[in-house]
């Protein structure tokens, strides 16, 4: 961890004195939350959420994206068994049709989430992207536990 944290201080160090912008590829969202203003969170390789840190760290909208968050371990709840999200990664040969997500999604609804194309990323807000043909009905407590 430290020299996690030195790297970190030496980069943002470089980005202040250079004047520029930095790309970091990461899983570790504790890592996100200290060095990045914004932030695009994939799913076998296509963007599902984007906007800065403070917005989708606080309100995160898309269900792959809450899964990621409620897997975080917190200082606050203890020892308790961390969450995850149920099923596995499907093969980037065998990408499912629909939401690439559905298979392991919470709030999937048959019929909608698993047809046709991915779905494309939409503007909720400013600055604020997220591709999910359900986020305003999960958002407004009305994506029902459907799968899962």
């Amino acid at each position: 961890m430290t020299i996690q944290a030195q790297i970190l201080a030496l980069i943002k160090s470089l980005q202040v004195e250079i004047g520029c912008s930095v790309l970091l590829i990461t899983h570790d969202l504790g890592v996100v939350a200290q060095v990045a203003d914004e932030v695009a969170v994939m799913y076998l390789g296509r963007i599902v959420e984007q906007g800065s840190v403070r917005a989708i760290l606080r309100q995160p909208r898309h269900p792959y994206t809450q899964g990621l968050l409620r897997s975080l371990p917190s200082l606050n709840e203890g020892r308790r068994r961390l969450s995850s999200i149920p099923g596995t990664v499907p093969s980037l040969t065998s990408i499912p049709p629909g939401c690439p997500f559905h298979p392991r999604c919470e709030f999937a609804q048959p019929g909608r989430c698993d047809l046709g194309s991915a779905p494309v990323a939409r503007l909720l807000e400013p600055e604020r992207w997220v591709a999910c043909v359900r986020t305003e009905e999960i958002a407004a407590g009305q994506g029902g536990k459907e799968v899962g």
